[in-house]
């Protein structure tokens, strides 16, 4: 049996942890100018909503609030961060399943020959992907999307 397990995380680069980022800069050998770098890439940034009453012409405005959360988006940085914010997923699940991981796409491939082991490795997976989306502040869009082929393996007549 083979197995796909699509997800589609919600808001993936505005989840970012600020924090978590840059210790698995650090973990990956960031430091010195280059972990400065990216940390006032990252800190310091805020933000604000303004609303206009075409009515009357009047703004309103938010107060200001510190980011601590998410990466700026439309720059080549975006999916490179994402990419390093994921990076460990693949160690979770890395015995049971084939993750392939693509910016905020990441497909689970799962097989096994054997219709229970082939169960028992989704939901172990699922459980796993889980537990490690949640450590990372990261979460599933609505759904996780499977699609399962059981291949049947033909013998073939033999030739003499």
């Amino acid at each position: 049996m083979v197995g796909d397990i699509f997800c589609d995380l919600e808001k993936a680069f505005d989840s970012i942890n600020h924090n978590t980022l840059i210790s698995k800069l650090k973990f990956y050998g960031a430091k010195g100018k280059t972990m400065s770098w990216f940390q006032s890439y990252l800190k310091n940034r805020y933000q604000r909503v303004t609303l206009t009453n075409k009515a009357n012409c009047q703004n309103y405005h938010s107060t200001w609030q510190e980011l601590t959360h998410g990466v700026p988006q439309g720059s080549i940085l975006g999916p490179l961060l994402f990419i390093i914010y994921i990076n460990d997923l693949p160690k979770t699940v890395n015995n049971l399943a084939t993750p392939i991981l693509f910016a905020d796409d990441t497909t689970i491939l799962i097989t096994s020959p054997n219709k229970s082991d082939f169960e028992l490795k989704v939901n172990t997976t699922l459980n796993l992907i889980n537990d490690w989306l949640n450590m990372n502040s990261l979460f599933i869009n609505f759904s996780i999307k499977l699609i399962l082929c059981s291949l049947q393996q033909k013998t073939s007549p033999n030739l003499i």
